[in-house]
C-alpha cells in the first residue's frame, strides 16, 4: 500500500463517520417527528422540520466529499487536506446547529469527534479553534437558559430524550474506539511505508545503497566481537550498457527488477541483499566461511545463467560475475572488506566474465630492515 492509499484511506474512515452522525440525529429527530405529529404542534412540526433540513444538507456533503475523496484522479494531498479541513468544520457547525434547534445539549458534547479526528491528524490548531467555539456557545446557552425554553422539542418529551441521548453517546463512544483502533493501525502501517521507502530500492525490491551501508557496518562489528566468519559478495550484470543500448532501458529495468526477485528468492533468509549501485547487487553473508559463499554464488550465477527475463515482451538472458571475500584481520573498517571484495569482482570480470572469483586474504606487509657491517 503506497502512502498516498494510507492517507486516503484515513480520510475516507474520517468521512464515515458524517454517515453515524447522521443516522443517530435522524434517529432522534424521527421520535421528536412522530410526537409533534400525534400532539398536532404545528410550530414544532416547523422547527423539527428546520432540524431535518440541516441534517439533509449535511447528509448530502457527507455523500459528495466521500465521492471526491473515492476518485483518485482528484485526491491529492493538497486536496486530501482541504476535504478533511471543509469536513471537521462542517461537523462542528452541523452539531452546534442541531444542539440549538433542538434542545438537546448533548449534541454539543459530540463535538468530540472532530476535536478527536483533529488530534489524531495532529492538527491541534484547528481541535484548539472547536474546542474554543464549544465552549463560548456552552457558556451564553447556560447563562441565557436557551436549553430551558419550553418551545424547544427536547423539552416536549425528557424521558425519551434522555434514553435517546444515552443511545447517541454510548454509539458515539464504540465508534470512537474503532476509529483509534483503525487509526492506530494506519499509523503503524504509514511508519512501515515511510522507512520502507526510505530503506528499499524501488526497482529491485532489495536494501539500498544506504541500508546496505548500516548492516553490513553492524554485521561487520558483530563478525569482529565474536571472531565468526562473514563473507561479502559483490556481482553485477555482464555488458549491461550493451542490453540497454540494444533493447532499451525499460528492458535493462525489467531485468534488474526480476534479478532482484531472483536474489531475493534464491538465496537464505540470514542473508542480507541490496542494490549496491546501478546494475551492481551485494550479499553480506553471515557465519559464512569463503568456500561456502563461492559455492552458493556460484550457484546463482547459474540461475542467473539459465534464467530468461523479461519472457512477456523482449525475452533476454543475462549473466553476473562475482566477487567474493571472507572478512579477516587486516579488514580495519567495513571499506577495506568491500574494497577486497571489489578487486574480486574486477578479477571476475577480466577473466572472461560469467564466474565468481575469490578474495585473496590479506597479508600484512611487513618490511625487513637489514644492517650490513662491512668488513
Amino acid at each position: 500500500m503506497s502512502l498516498k492509499d494510507i492517507n486516503c484511506s484515513s480520510l475516507i474512515r474520517n468521512i464515515k463517520i458524517n454517515r453515524f452522525l447522521s443516522m443517530s440525529i435522524a434517529i432522534n429527530l424521527a421520535v421528536y417527528t412522530g410526537h409533534f405529529m400525534f400532539a398536532q404542534n404545528g410550530l414544532l412540526l416547523m422547527l423539527a422540520g428546520i432540524n431535518w433540513a440541516f441534517l439533509a444538507v449535511y447528509a448530502v456533503f457527507t455523500e459528495i466529499v466521500l465521492n471526491i475523496t473515492q476518485n483518485s484522479t482528484l485526491n491529492s494531498e493538497k486536496i486530501s487536506n482541504n476535504i478533511f479541513n471543509l469536513n471537521i468544520i462542517a461537523t462542528s457547525l452541523f452539531l452546534l446547529i442541531i444542539a440549538l434547534l433542538s434542545g438537546n445539549k448533548d449534541y454539543l458534547f459530540l463535538c468530540i469527534i472532530p476535536v478527536f479526528q483533529t488530534i489524531l491528524e495532529k492538527k491541534t490548531k484547528i481541535a484548539g479553534i472547536i474546542l474554543g467555539v464549544s465552549a463560548v456557545v456552552t457558556l451564553i446557552t447556560e447563562l441565557s437558559n436557551w436549553f430551558d425554553f419550553y418551545l424547544l422539542p427536547v423539552n416536549q418529551i425528557p424521558a425519551i430524550y434522555k434514553s435517546l441521548s444515552f443511545l447517541v453517546v454510548f454509539g458515539v463512544l464504540s465508534s470512537l474506539g474503532f476509529v483509534l483502533a483503525k487509526t492506530l493501525t494506519f499509523t503503524k502501517g504509514k511508519a512501515d511505508y515511510m522507512h520502507s521507502i526510505a530503506t528499499t530500492d524501488a526497482l529491485t525490491g532489495l536494501l539500498n545503497r544506504r541500508e546496505f551501508n548500516l548492516r553490513l557496518s553492524e554485521e561487520f562489528a558483530r563478525a569482529k566481537r565474536h571472531k565468526s566468519p562473514l563473507s561479502l559478495a559483490l556481482f553485477d550484470i555482464d555488458f549491461f550498457k550493451k542490453i540497454n543500448d540494444t533493447h532499451g532501458h525499460n528492458t535493462g529495468d525489467a531485468i534488474l527488477k526480476e534479478l532482484g526477485l531472483l536474489i531475493a528468492s534464491k538465496t537464505r533468509t540470514c542473508d542480507i541483499a541490496a542494490r549496491y549501485g546501478g546494475e551492481e547487487f551485494a550479499l553480506i553473508l553471515p557465519e559464512t566461511s569463503q568456500s561456502d559463499s563461492y559455492e552458493l554464488m556460484d550457484r546463482l550465477r547459474y540461475l542467473v545463467e539459465t534464467e530468461i527475463f523479461n519472457k512477456t515482451k523482449l525475452p533476454v538472458r543475462a549473466t553476473i560475475s562475482i566477487g567474493v571475500a571472507q572478512l579477516d584481520f587486516t579488514d580495519k573498517t567495513p571499506l577495506d572488506f568491500c574494497e577486497r571484495t571489489d578487486k574480486a569482482l574486477y578479477k571476475a570480470k577480466e577473466s572472461g566474465r560469467n564466474r565468481v572469483e575469490k578474495a585473496p586474504f590479506g597479508i600484512s606487509k611487513i618490511t625487513l630492515s637489514k644492517s650490513y657491517k662491512v668488513v
